[in-house]
């Protein structure tokens, strides 16, 4: 019989961890899939392909907007791609290709200009040779070990009040309003996006530090996950990344880190950024090899999607593992 590719629908899950188990040797986490798949507020479909019945190959959908100052569009990542060992086959016909090229149209319909990812080497050579991905560049890393001289005493004395806490705060609307509204593209950074985003899920936790001045309005924020001796700064965001919010924020993250056991911090950002650039010529970060690469997959041809990708502030969030 021929492949069916179709979208998702909440009945396959069962036969979706069947695949998951088969594809990648190890079960996969219930929770994981409600919270990416069933909880995000931007909802987008997953392709399923299926020969005589039986889920053979998977393409997940994880729905965002882009935002920027050109536009507010349907956005949306791959991830949880998979075929069954038993299919998997290389070159332009094949599970993987069939099902790819489904998902596609059905993103395109939706009004996706593109889809992003964050494949490793080999998963990002099958994905341009089979599907007409198109890498970015290696994803940008930045690391700094915790411990740095203390600027407390200039927040204080500028008046801004580090909090943290595991919601944003009211202040943040107005942050997220001046984000969206910058030159490029970045994902959606609204209120409730972010609540889903950080709330804990399959063992992830996230602390928020957020930067208020004295009328409680946010001036930037950092979203930090530990992982053993690693903080990874998942987000961070500032009004101006001309700005001295900047270190300010860098100093109350290293603050909320006391006592945590963390001796490094780490951010990932694009080479090219103006945050990279400062991270790594005013506050003792450093370029470090990066195990993954950042890649659009164009889908609306009216659209400069190439530009678009090099235009794009991503970060650790907008992979949905960190």
């Amino acid at each position: 019989m021929a492949l069916v590719c179709r979208a998702a629908a909440a009945a396959d899950r069962p036969g979706l961890f069947r695949l998951f188990e088969a594809a990648f040797g190890q079960r996969a986490d219930p929770a994981m899939w409600e919270w990416k798949y069933d909880r995000n507020p931007h909802p987008t479909a997953s392709v399923v392909g299926l020969l005589d019945g039986q889920i053979i190959g998977f393409f997940g959908g994880v729905g965002t907007r882009y935002r920027g100052e050109s536009g507010n569009l349907a956005g949306v990542a791959a991830a949880d791609v998979m075929t069954h060992p038993h299919h998997r086959r290389l070159g332009r016909v094949s599970v993987f290709v069939e099902t790819g090229l489904e998902f596609f149209r059905m993103a395109a319909a939706a009004g996706a200009p593109f889809v992003f990812g964050f494949p490793n080497e080999r998963a990002r050579l099958v994905g341009e040779r089979s599907l007409d991905y198109r890498s970015v560049e290696r994803a940008g890393l930045w690391a700094r070990a915790v411990g740095s001289p203390s600027l407390l005493g200039r927040i204080r004395r500028r008046l801004l009040r580090p909090r943290t806490g595991t919601r944003f705060s009211a202040g943040h609307d107005a942050l997220a309003e001046a984000l969206h509204a910058r030159p490029g593209w970045r994902t959606d950074r609204s209120r409730p996006t972010l609540d889903w985003r950080y709330a804990p899920h399959a063992g992830a936790e996230y602390r928020i530090v957020e930067l208020l001045d004295r009328r409680a309005a946010s001036r930037g924020y950092a979203a930090v996950r530990l992982a053993r001796e690693r903080a990874l700064l998942v987000d961070l965001q500032v009004h101006d990344e001309a700005s001295g919010d900047v270190g300010d924020l860098l100093e109350a993250v290293r603050a909320s880190l006391e006592g945590s056991g963390a001796s490094r911090m780490e951010l990932r950002a694009a080479s090219s950024s103006r945050l990279a650039t400062r991270l790594a010529g005013e506050f003792g970060f450093a370029a470090e090899p990066s195990d993954c690469h950042f890649e659009i997959r164009p889908l609306d041809p009216a659209v400069d999607a190439p530009a678009a990708g090099r235009a794009f502030d991503y970060r650790f969030a907008d992979h949905e593992i960190f």
